[in-house]
């Protein structure tokens, strides 16, 4: 879908930004929230770093303030397999340093999103991300029901950091999407949004919120994989958890 398709259908449904993929980084328009460059820097080498870079500098242009980053590895992708040991994190530290560097110089704050999968994957992985690179957070709930973590607590340790929050509920536990895990439709898993959304409101968080519909067998079996149908739908959900709160969704 065009660039100005994809604002034209989402302002229909009631949202009033976009967080863009790199599948439109060409094409960027406002009303923009971010850029989400989901690179992994650790199977990716010197191809998703500079991928990542470029992120940076194509928001800088378009005037996006925030680039939403992954550290990798990147299990759903070809190639890219389970990594913990300490050369895939040193190239993937050194990797968000440089993005964080490009960053500052052009005015861009890089989002750090903790995610299945990925070295930092939970409460104690992305603290080490925090603990080394001057990074923010872009936070997606939904990782933390698969770790265990406490939602809402991260919501206030992360509170300063945190400059994204990605609107997306999960069930299940770690492993393979689709047979230990899924991402499902909000509300219908282990996210506690009126307590996660206290916290943030606690922490003084004013930023934006994204909907991420990764329901997959849903959108397909139900929804026809029409992407305008599931943002009415999202958009429909999100309005019943934020009834209370006067908030819109990106």
């Amino acid at each position: 879908m065009a660039a100005d398709a994809v604002v034209e259908s989402l302002l229909g449904a009631g949202y009033d930004g976009v967080e863009w993929t790199m599948a439109h980084a060409d094409e960027l328009r406002e009303p923009a929230l971010a850029l989400a460059c989901q690179q992994d820097l650790v199977s990716g080498g010197e191809v998703a770093l500079a991928t990542t870079i470029g992120a940076v500098e194509r928001a800088s242009e378009a005037g996006i303030e925030l680039v939403n980053v992954l550290t990798g590895p990147n299990l759903w992708e070809a190639g890219a397999g389970p990594r913990d040991d300490e050369e895939a994190w040193g190239v993937a530290l050194r990797g968000l340093e440089a993005a964080c560097r490009r960053g500052e110089e052009l005015g861009v704050t890089i989002g750090f999103e903790p995610c299945w999968g990925t070295l930092a994957h939970d409460a104690a992985t992305a603290d080490r991300v925090l603990d080394a690179v001057p990074v923010s957070v872009t936070f997606d709930p939904s990782h933390f029901v698969m770790s265990g973590d406490d939602i809402p607590a991260l919501a206030r340790r992360w509170g300063e950091r945190i400059v994204h929050v990605h609107l997306k509920d999960a069930f299940g536990r770690p492993g393979i999407d689709g047979e230990d895990f899924i991402f499902c439709l909000l509300g219908e898993g282990g996210v506690p949004w009126p307590e996660l959304l206290d916290a943030l409101d606690e922490v003084g968080y004013a930023g934006g919120m994204s909907v991420e519909f990764e329901a997959y067998r849903y959108y397909e079996q139900i929804l026809g994989s029409d992407p305008t149908r599931a943002a009415a739908l999202a958009r429909e959900q999100v309005a019943a958890l934020l009834a209370d709160r006067g908030g819109a969704p990106a």
